[in-house]
């Protein structure tokens, strides 16, 4: 069987199918959406830095502090072929476009399940002039880590969340609790260390909405933050792992949504 091989470097003939990681940036496939251009490679995604926060020791080394994951940067290496002048222009102005914003989502085809978050803080193109450009994409992600699909489990008064994906600390979206009888008070707790207790008039079939996201609490629509005893409160903060329980007695069901995050 005899291959044709071609020079990337020399053609000025766009691409005909997608790379395995083409990129999908605030919504758009890059690719899709600009013939000419072709994913190459992407780096940076499998590694990441540690911030150690030390202070000097008499002894050898550092009296260590604490530490922190440094932000990321992901450098996406591309080509752009274009037959002429104009069209090379045309797709060019529209990549830049289609690249601009802050802290915007974005994914790879070789893994759509999981996305991030990053803003484009340096487009290159190292052959100005020419058709054929091979250029770098470097989007800065201030949240090192990549986000899966959202995720719903259900229960009862009492919901197990046993994901074998949730390898670290994670936070949660929204808990939604139905509730089963009028009451007077509301107990949600996550796990042993993140509780809330609500103390109103909560009639039956209430739908409590708690989204941890954006530190909001309602009831069949109305904010009820003013209910919430701050002195027995702490579930703003609450992080879940493999095993957690989230519990509510008085609910008739709970729902909870998350994503997992990994590095």
């Amino acid at each position: 069987m005899n291959y044709d091989f071609k020079d990337l470097n020399k053609t000025t003939s766009a691409p005909l199918e997608k790379s395995i990681e083409s990129l999908t940036f605030n919504g758009v496939n890059i690719e899709s959406e600009i013939p000419e251009f072709l994913t190459v490679n992407v780096d940076g995604r499998d590694g990441y830095t540690r911030k150690l926060n030390t202070v000097d020791s008499r002894s050898d080394g550092d009296y260590f502090l604490s530490s922190k994951l440094d932000k990321n940067t992901i450098t996406v290496k591309y080509f752009l072929l274009a037959n002429d002048t104009e069209d090379f222009n045309r797709a060019f102005t529209r990549l830049k476009y289609l690249l601009q914003g802050e802290e915007k989502e974005f994914y790879f085809a070789d893994e759509p399940e999981f996305s991030r978050i990053g803003t484009v803080t340096k487009l290159e193109n190292a052959d100005p002039g020419s058709l054929s450009v091979q250029g770098t994409i470097e989007i800065t992600c201030s949240d090192p880590y990549r986000h899966g699909q959202t995720k719903v489990v259900s229960g009862s008064n009492v919901v197990y969340i046993n994901d074998p994906q949730l390898l670290y600390d994670q936070n949660v979206d929204t808990i939604t609790a139905q509730i089963g009888s009028t009451t007077n008070q509301v107990v949600m707790t996550i796990g042993n260390d993140w509780n809330m207790t609500l103390n109103g008039s909560f009639q039956v079939g209430s739908t409590l909405v708690l989204d941890i996201n954006n530190r909001t609490l309602t009831s069949n629509g109305n904010s009820v933050l003013n209910t919430i005893d701050i002195t027995k409160t702490n579930i703003f903060e609450a992080k879940i792992v493999k095993g957690v329980q989230v519990r509510c007695s008085q609910a008739t069901e709970i729902t909870v949504k998350y994503r997992v995050k990994l590095l």
